[in-house]
């Protein structure tokens, strides 16, 4: 790309090269980047969502890098085209990741458009160093990967409990935050009240005593929990080496953050540490643009990948405790926000969000009350499915809806048989443990019976309503020619439901389905999702275009990941 020169050197190991910055543009300041064409082999535009959540990027530079999308059917060689970006620091480390979320994509010129709206159209990404016209400097691009996380907590609606996936102790020990430290050397004050939950994030000032040098203050929460009997605790350890490959945290900060990863027996040395550079300062008095009487944001998402750590499986294996250590040395003041902490996880379990998470209350409830969780794996579980609801012991039987020869057709593996009820589903996971077929449907029509599809009565065939607002949304592990709509029904003869869609995907992913993201197949009905979840009879999965379908877990919003 234009906009000076860069010279890229022979390193089997990462992308190394130098800039130097000749011409600036318009704002003053010069601009050269490189160009990555990611379109498909047949030359269209490639769509990224399905790689992730945005992207990650492990680098050193002496300038401020921009990450670029652009979709033009050639990489522009101009570096001031207004195309969706974001703009990252100078950073003299590689080992820490800097990573954004699609919606994080910005353009200049306008807000109407963000990465979200281009992400499935991208020709190439680009990374573009800036700085003065004239300096010149060098860079080190170790990593480019995808954005694919877990999210274990977010202050908006996880409040004092990290969800970290495992529960081995006492009912509400794993992942409860608590603070550690000596008082008496440094200690924590909340703006809004301690692990008081908010949209905006744990808000807080450290204060530290002069005379200590390095005191150990912080947040903490157990993995998987701790027991007590007869006076005695232990603190459970669990082994998150398959599905943690990375941390994350979203946060401001005036001091270093070290994340603690603390192993079983820990000692100093065994310790996984890893340092959140401080990215704000108290001296730095730059106004929002969107409201002046505020400070700026420095709100950023950084990882670490535990690939580039070498002792990391070893305490990752018997991982007891995760803390967040406010740092004293080198601090720019003691104002801490955290946001969101989340963990990276493996291809197969890369996370599509749906909808954003909505915590709805049921304006009617019925008296079968569903539990918080429940999820169904074709490997274990069969053709049921455990939904918690009190009370209801004939619900959660998956049953396919009966095919209509001139309207879809099931293609199951031949060796799949129906028994006398005209039901696929237990001979279909007895042999492959999943929902796999190749519909061929007439599309368009929104008749229940008229589409094919799979499902479950909440509490039995007599179709009476149970609650199901606990359960916040739906997980789905699946992959899928076209998309996949999961529907709850409240009465199946005069056809009233709502749908949520999970749209295509060539590679199994988990799709996160919340409550939000539900429309009333009714458009002129006045009814809300609060009116609907407390008197649900039926969920379905149903496939409305023609094309290959596979699915091998489903469950409650909670379980993505599982």
């Amino acid at each position: 790309m234009d906009g000076s020169e860069i010279k890229l050197e022979n390193n089997k190991k990462a992308l190394v090269g130098r800039v130097s910055l000749k011409k600036a543009s318009a704002n003053g300041l010069a601009r050269a980047g490189i160009a990555y064409d990611v379109s498909n082999p047949d030359g269209s535009p490639a769509d990224l969502s399905q790689d992730g959540d945005g992207i990650c990027i492990a680098y050193k530079s002496d300038f401020d890098v921009e990450i670029r999308l652009d979709t033009a059917d050639y990489a522009s060689s101009s570096v001031d085209k207004d195309v969706p970006f974001v703009s990252l620091n100078m950073k003299d480390s590689g080992n820490e990741s800097r990573c954004a979320s699609w919606e994080d994509f910005k353009m200049k010129k306008t807000t109407k458009t963000d990465g979200s709206d281009v992400v499935k159209k991208v020709r190439s990404v680009q990374l573009v160093f800036v700085g003065e016209s004239g300096a010149s400097g060098e860079f080190t691009i170790q990593r480019l990967t995808r954005y694919a996380r877990w999210e274990m907590w977010w202050s908006k609606k996880d409040g004092d409990h990290v969800n970290t996936g495992f529960d081995e102790g006492d009912e509400g020990t794993s992942g409860k935050w608590s603070l550690f430290g000596d008082s008496t050397k440094a200690y924590i004050e909340f703006s809004y009240g301690e692990f008081e939950p908010t949209d905006g994030g744990y808000e807080g000032n450290v204060f530290f005593d002069e005379s200590s040098s390095n005191p150990d203050v912080g947040l903490q929460f157990l993995v998987a929990g701790k027991s007590t009997k007869n006076g005695k605790e232990v603190i459970h350890s669990a082994d998150v080496s398959k599905t943690w490959k990375g941390m994350c945290i979203e946060y401001e900060s005036m001091m270093d953050i070290e994340m603690q990863l603390v192993p079983e027996n820990a000692n100093e040395n065994n310790i996984l540490k890893l340092t959140f550079a401080k990215n704000d300062d108290e001296n730095n008095m730059t106004l929002s643009a969107d409201d002046d009487s505020k400070r700026v944001s420095h709100m950023e998402t950084r990882c670490y990948q535990f690939a580039d750590m070498s002792n990391s499986d070893d305490v990752l294996k018997k991982l007891t405790t995760v803390r967040l250590k406010f740092v004293k040395e080198n601090n720019s003041g003691t104002e801490f926000t955290i946001k969101r902490i989340s963990y990276l996880v493996p291809e197969n379990l890369a996370v599509k969000d749906v909808g954003e998470y909505k915590d709805v209350k049921a304006t009617e409830s019925s008296d079968y009350k569903s539990g918080k969780s429940f999820l169904w794996d074709g490997a274990t579980d069969g053709d049921q499915v455990d939904l918690g609801i009190s009370g209801a012991t004939a619900g959660g039987v998956w049953t396919n809806t009966f095919e209509l020869e001139d309207v879809f057709n099931y293609n199951f593996p031949d060796d799949v048989k129906y028994d006398a009820d005209g039901n696929a589903i237990p001979s279909l996971v007895s042999k492959y443990h999943e929902f796999t077929m190749y519909v061929k449907t007439d599309e368009g029509t929104i008749d229940l019976d008229s589409i094919a599809s799979v499902g479950f009565n909440t509490v039995s065939s007599n179709m009476e309503p149970a609650d199901i607002s606990a359960w916040g949304g739906f997980c789905i592990h699946y992959s899928t020619y076209n998309y996949i709509r999961i529907v709850i029904v409240t009465d199946y003869d005069a056809n009233k439901y709502w749908y949520a869609d999970v749209d295509y995907s060539d590679d199994k992913v988990w799709g996160k389905v919340s409550w939000d993201a539900f429309k009333n197949i009714d458009e002129e009905s006045n009814e809300k999702i609060e009116d609907v979840l407390g008197k649900v009879t039926r969920v379905q999965l149903q496939f409305l275009t023609d094309g290959e379908n596979i699915i091998d877990k489903f469950g409650s919003y909670d379980q993505c990941g599982k």
